[in-house]
């Protein structure tokens, strides 16, 4: 039942460290392995991840958004952008097998420590792919904004930054819609639109080689003639 749950981060990563150039990744893989350990410690030592849901959505989508994404997103490759003496390049490609070996942990324990009974086919099958497009579209953005930093102009540093944080703030929103029970059209849609726009995203940077400089290029159909 938690096959798929437990292998797909963990396969998306070890795809990316097979096919990644710069070998140098694999410590930091593991770095995110036992930042997950020692976070999934804390949880289940120091507060309980099992609680009584409110039937509204914005306490909800805080906690999903706060406990489950964003802050350990947020910490565990803050911490690690500033503590690595390694070049600021490395830092910045570093940010998808850091995050994908993290969630590869946490994400399943989450699942599993924090249903009470029964487990849900957006749990099993559609959230692991959340995270994953969620993780893919993120270290794209990543890498955009800081080559943005280098370049004349604020429009491509909004844009690049605008993109970013709509990635991380989506994936909390269709979990949130699912948990409170509206209709599986208000979560499936924004679930399907996600994963297309993450996977056009992903394909069209692996064709022009992140040569793109526009979040447009998470669009279907995108050229690089219309940068």
């Amino acid at each position: 039942m938690f096959l798929f749950l437990i292998i797909l981060l963990p396969s998306a990563l070890a795809y990316y460290l097979i096919s990644a150039d710069d070998k140098a990744v694999i410590p930091v893989a593991l770095t995110g392995i036992l930042s997950a350990a020692l976070f999934c410690a804390l949880k289940a030592f120091f507060s309980f991840i099992y609680r009584v849901p409110s039937a509204s959505f914005l306490p909800n989508y805080a906690y999903v958004l706060f406990g489950q994404t964003l802050v350990p997103s947020a910490v565990v490759y803050l911490l690690f952008f500033f503590l690595s003496k390694d070049t600021l390049s490395f830092r910045v490609k570093s940010c998808f097998p850091l995050l994908c070996s993290f969630f590869a942990v946490y994400l399943p324990y989450h699942v599993i420590a924090g249903s009470a009974s029964s487990y849900s086919v957006f749990e099993l099958f559609l959230k692991p792919v959340l995270y994953l497009m969620m993780l893919t579209s993120a270290s794209l953005c990543v890498r955009f904004v800081f080559r943005s930093f280098g370049e004349n102009g604020r429009k491509m540093k909004i844009l690049w930054i605008s993109a970013l944080c709509v990635i991380l703030l989506v994936p909390a929103a269709v979990e949130t819609a699912w948990f409170i029970g509206l209709p599986f059209w208000a979560w499936l849609v924004p679930w399907a639109a996600y994963v297309l726009f993450a996977v056009c995203g992903y394909m069209n940077a692996r064709k022009d080689d992140l040569l793109m400089r526009s979040p447009k290029l998470f669009l279907p159909g995108f050229k690089k003639s219309g940068k």
